[in-house]
């Protein structure tokens, strides 16, 4: 006789308790975005304030940004047959224009963005001389716009400046004195000074 093989009986085992899986969740596009517009704003608003440079490259740059400025306000002056001029003092430099004629007229701030008043960074050292002579910058403060207003230097309509002028820009470091000054062969010349141009 065959006997047939008992089955035992399948004990139900409950499974056990397992955690269900969570799907990890990212960051959605506009969180994304946002967070990005966020570091750009920052990163706009602190990397120009960085000096990278240093004293060396900050001297360089108010140079060349003073000789281009000059380079424009002859343009101008010829475009706009205008006498323009620029008057320095301790803290600041800005350009004017003569209102009227020759004889009657009127040296008033220039209203222009690219002609603003500019100041000097903290710390710079400047020293202006005209027709070779020395000259003392008054304090910002103390200037006041009257008829006895006028510029140290001045751009004439048909674009050439004068009188001769140099305008020697330090901070405190005797190799680098950067120098803007009227040219010879060129309407200005930018270097450091005591190197030939």
């Amino acid at each position: 006789m065959i006997q047939r093989a008992q089955r035992r009986p399948v004990k139900y085992r409950p499974k056990k308790h397992r955690p269900k899986k969570h799907r990890q969740r990212g960051f959605s596009l506009l969180e994304l975005i946002v967070v990005i517009a966020i570091m750009a704003t920052v990163t706009g608003v602190i990397i120009p304030r960085i000096n990278f440079g240093g004293d060396k490259k900050q001297i360089q740059t108010e140079a060349t940004r003073l000789a281009e400025l000059f380079r424009r306000a002859s343009d101008e002056s010829i475009f706009k047959s205008a006498e323009l001029g620029i008057l320095f003092t301790d803290s600041d430099y800005q350009f004017l224009k003569l209102e009227g004629g020759n004889r009657e007229g009127k040296w008033v701030q220039f209203e222009s963005n690219m002609f603003r008043k500019r100041e000097w960074p903290d710390g710079f050292e400047v020293e202006l001389q005209v027709a070779g002579v020395p000259v003392v910058l008054e304090a910002s403060e103390e200037v006041e716009f009257d008829e006895k207003t006028r510029p140290q230097v001045m751009v004439l309509s048909n674009g050439e400046i004068m009188p001769d002028f140099k305008i020697i820009i330090d901070k405190g470091i005797l190799d680098d004195r950067w120098m803007v000054a009227t040219g010879v062969d060129d309407l200005i010349e930018l270097g450091i000074e005591g190197e030939a141009f």
